[in-house]
């Protein structure tokens, strides 16, 4: 009795858990990219719309000096295997709110990929806000 009792507990806080993820859905301003950002307090997980360039990533959410609030997470795009990014996006999450992308592929040198601003879509819409993918800026 007292294991199904136990059981039964873990499956309620379990549930209660997954059930507080918020998810949010944002398009970054003059490119094709639109993440939608599963958020757990402070943990965050996200994905780009695989029809601009396929891209997903984790991260945290916390304050960064001089640029405040933010989501900072490691971010995998499909067509740039072998290059790690790492996005800083303006938290909480209102349009007008600005991000930065950093690349790096040896581990060693983050550079600045490009800076910009996104819109909150609201009701789960899906709107692009432009037609090239953020890491068109990359140049190789």
């Amino acid at each position: 009795m007292k294991t199904l009792l136990a059981l039964g507990t873990a499956a309620l806080v379990l549930s209660s858990a997954a059930a507080s993820a918020k998810t949010y859905s944002i398009s970054l301003n003059g490119h094709c990219d639109v993440i939608t950002l599963d958020v757990k307090k402070t943990l965050v997980a996200g994905s780009d719309d695989a029809d601009c360039e396929a891209g997903f990533g984790g991260g945290l959410i916390g304050k960064v000096k001089n640029f405040g609030d933010a989501i900072v997470a490691g971010v995998q795009f499909s067509a740039k295997a072998g290059d790690q990014f790492v996005f800083e996006i303006s938290w909480p999450l209102a349009t007008g709110g600005s991000w930065n992308l950093y690349e790096t592929s040896d581990g060693v040198t983050l550079t600045e990929v490009e800076t910009g601003t996104y819109t909150v879509d609201s009701g789960g819409a899906y709107v692009a806000h432009g037609t090239t993918p953020v890491t068109a800026a990359l140049h190789r």
